[in-house]
């Protein structure tokens, strides 16, 4: 049931749900102001990625989220992260690439590039 004065696309505001991600609460702790505009960027383009259309990049922003969360929690280590967001690369240009032409600038920047800086701010997570 749809609600009334909700978008129904667009950004998600993570600052009016009243309880935050595992992940909102790790990128909260950091205190690195050189790295602020990197994450406020990460934070905007994972939870478009989060409420897309394609299944594939939807599943890619939870595995994502999921990943930084064990990095956190050291779970995993860095080299794990790594190697997750490289494969991930790998599988996700074919994706991107076959996208139509207008559709692979989005496709690539919510999964490519959300990819990129999720590698910037682990940096700043572990």
């Amino acid at each position: 049931m749809p609600s009334a004065g909700k978008p129904k696309h667009g950004k998600t505001s993570r600052k009016t749900s009243g309880k935050k991600s595992e992940l909102d609460s790790a990128l909260g702790q950091i205190s690195d102001e050189s790295i602020a505009a990197t994450k406020e960027e990460f934070q905007d383009l994972l939870g478009q990625a989060k409420g897309d259309t394609s299944e594939l990049v939807r599943q890619n922003a939870e595995e994502l989220e999921r990943r930084l969360v064990l990095l956190k929690k050291r779970k995993i280590d860095k080299e794990d992260f790594d190697f997750f967001v490289e494969n991930q690369k790998r599988d996700l240009r074919v994706f991107v690439d076959s996208q139509p032409a207008q559709s692979q600038e989005r496709a690539e920047k919510l999964t490519l590039h959300v990819l990129e800086i999720a590698a910037k701010v682990a940096i700043a997570l572990i």
